[in-house]
């Protein structure tokens, strides 16, 4: 019930879009929601005596069976009424028909893709975050897949920092393709990804796709657009290399945010044979410097950041052992992880 709730929106002018749509399907509950740009489909287990179908509302439904202390539940319906009985409780929730409910859209029977859950969870995990807010520009505030052979190439950005991650594929894909899925998809995706599910398959049709996984699908619509050429901006050498460890420079950051409430700057500064010095200062609370014994090869360097913008991509790594790459405090700078060759961030510097 939680799966299929978490995309129905509150107070919509089209009451059923506030339902879920609750109907046997083959021996089973079949479970669904939209808002019109995104479905969930989720099938339960069930010993079906009558089929039936009935839309109610998502919210009031969700709370009360979280709130049984039973999982067994009997469903009746009586016209516009769905019954629930459960040990000592009886209840009448007042729906509406599912005649009203809308059509949502069927995909290819053939998956396009296959992919790990964890595999696909984790890359999401590292990119999603940096996709822009402001949909006047519909194709950056989407997140682009990418699918090559054996790869899937998954890419966010607003313009002022971009995150790529590529992630193995069960098998190769019959052809090259290009997409862009809204980021709210995908941040409903990675919601209800759970983990040890198994494998998630990835169908098309011209407009559509459909993730499907364990007993749940979701389907979204697509963005149409060309997405931005970004990899001419990833640079391709730099004049210092910090490896450092993660967890010290989130401290860091987070020390030196207490002084930057005003700006978001934070100055970053490179030493040879000292380490990472991570500043930062304001009129009303003072000043902090925190030095990182880091390992620093090529040349001094120093660069303001937004700190926020670094911690997205730190907070959102596993690994302890990262690389932070500059080139000087006007071009963009890059973190990796250590001994791993499917990610990057690029974050540009802010000039002051």
């Amino acid at each position: 019930m939680f799966v299929v709730s978490r995309v129905v929106g509150v107070g919509n002018p089209l009451q059923v879009l506030n339902n879920i749509l609750v109907k046997t399907d083959q021996g089973r509950i079949k479970l669904s929601s939209t808002n019109l740009e995104i479905g969930v489909n989720t099938w339960i287990g069930a010993k079906i005596e009558e089929e039936g179908s009935l839309t109610v509302p998502a919210k009031l439904i969700n709370e009360y069976i979280n709130n049984l202390p039973t999982d067994n539940v009997t469903l009746t319906t009586q016209e516009t009424v769905l019954n629930l009985e459960s040990e000592n409780y009886n209840t009448n929730i007042k729906g509406l028909s599912a005649d009203d409910f809308p059509i949502i859209p069927q995909v290819s029977d053939e998956p396009f893709a296959k992919i790990d859950s964890s595999e696909f969870k984790d890359a999401l995990s590292e990119t999603i975050w940096a996709a822009a807010n402001n949909e006047t520009q519909p194709e950056i505030s989407g997140i682009y897949f990418n699918f090559e052979e054996d790869k899937l190439r998954i890419a966010a950005t607003d313009r002022y920092r971009l995150a790529e991650r590529v992630a193995v594929l069960k098998e190769p894909v019959k052809m090259m393709r290009e997409v862009i899925i809204p980021s709210r998809t995908i941040n409903e995706l990675y919601k209800i990804l759970g983990t040890g599910v198994g494998d998630v398959e990835i169908f098309f049709s011209e407009s559509q796709v459909l993730f499907k996984f364990e007993e749940t699908e979701l389907i979204s619509r697509l963005i149409d657009g060309q997405y931005p050429p970004y990899k001419e901006i990833i640079p391709k050498a730099f004049s210092t290399n910090i490896t450092t460890n993660r967890s010290e420079f989130i401290h860091a950051l987070k020390a030196a945010a207490l002084f930057a409430s005003d700006s978001y700057n934070v100055n970053i500064r490179a030493i040879p044979g000292e380490g990472m010095r991570v500043a930062a200062s304001s009129v009303a609370a003072g000043e902090n410097t925190t030095l990182i014994k880091s390992e620093v090869h090529g040349s001094e360097n120093n660069a303001i950041f937004n700190y926020r913008y670094i911690l997205d991509c730190l907070n959102n790594l596993k690994e302890e052992k990262i690389v932070l790459k500059l080139i000087n405090d006007a071009s963009p700078a890059m973190i990796e992880v250590e001994g791993r060759n499917n990610y990057l961030y690029i974050v540009m510097p802010i000039k002051i």
